[in-house]
């Protein structure tokens, strides 16, 4: 029993530390394919010889979806839980260094947050100054809810909603954060991308309160092989489908990454999205190391992983 517990223990952390780290490649990739700085080789578009060049990432230069999931995850182990008052005051710390590429909806919050405003009225009221925001910036940095709470769907759908609040306070929002946070769950457990998207369903399924866009958009995306019908944008319904679309219809982590890569112009948010559901399913070892190398923030990452899985 002890040498299973330990296996089992070992293959949660690789599978955390994967998600984690995948979604820093991934934020890094997608911001190169954003910038047009990524080139493809061959007729199944691989990578040409300088990954590193490709990922487009400034020595010492951490990406921003990268950046608030680890303002995120370290509230939480200092906090030992969500606490969106924390969480807010790093998210206002990193946005007075001045992000070169934060989200205008995020960049608004944060602006009146930093102001003294309290972070529930902040997001209501650029919610309601523009009601149809529905971007993806809480989508990108919601992973580290997963990993504290992978011991209770409950706290997952719970807390993914609050952590979207905190800037992002439309329902299509909040719901994208809890059913892309239940897939990472079932993910940890070792559960297979098909089954895990089906169990996340099956979740969602016996609440009332669920968003039925999201819904159906997991449901499109698990059902569709054809990427033309993919629409790729900032907009979370968009960009939740195409990552789970990119990760229903490879095999690893790599060409879960190209694929979401080579779907359009717009692909920052759905290439972090990506990184974090491919890193989570196939874990840290299947990411290739020049991948990681760029990253300065990896073993950062991977040490919070393993904390947070730890925590609950």
């Amino acid at each position: 029993m002890f040498e299973w517990d330990t296996l089992a223990e070992d293959s949660l952390h690789e599978s955390a530390a994967g998600c984690l780290a995948g979604l820093a490649v991934g934020d890094a990739l997608g911001r190169s394919a954003t910038h047009g700085n990524m080139s493809f080789t061959g007729s199944d578009g691989a990578f040409g010889p300088s990954a590193e060049h490709q990922l487009h990432l400034e020595p010492g230069r951490t990406a921003d979806g990268t950046a608030q999931t680890i303002c995120l995850a370290r509230s939480l182990i200092e906090q030992r839980g969500l606490v969106p008052s924390d969480f807010v005051a790093g998210l206002v710390d990193w946005y007075e260094q001045r992000p070169d590429c934060i989200g205008l909806h995020t960049s608004k919050v944060l602006k009146l947050a930093s102001e003294g405003e309290d972070w529930e009225k902040s997001a209501l009221e650029v919610q309601i100054s523009d009601p149809a925001s529905a971007g993806s910036g809480s989508l990108v940095r919601c992973a580290p809810i997963a990993l504290l709470d992978h011991a209770s769907p409950t706290l997952v759908i719970e807390d993914s909603r609050l952590s979207s609040r905190v800037t992002h306070a439309h329902s299509h929002c909040q719901w994208s954060c809890s059913f892309a946070n239940l897939v990472i769950v079932e993910l940890l457990g070792g559960t297979r991308p098909v089954k895990a998207v089906d169990n996340a369903l099956a979740i969602c399924a016996h609440r009332g309160d669920v968003n039925k866009d999201v819904i159906e958009r997991a449901k499109h995306a698990a059902i569709h092989s054809d990427r033309e019908a993919l629409r790729t944008s900032g907009f979370v319904l968009d960009v939740l489908e195409c990552s789970l679309w990119c990760l229903l219809h490879t095999d690893d982590f790599e060409s879960a990454l190209m694929q979401a890569a080579r779907l359009g112009n717009e692909v920052g948010s759905i290439c972090t999205v990506t990184g974090a559901l491919a890193g989570a399913a196939y874990g840290l070892d299947s990411i290739p190391p020049d991948w990681l190398e760029p990253i300065t923030e990896i073993t950062l990452l991977e040490e919070i992983a393993v904390i947070l899985v730890g925590i609950s």
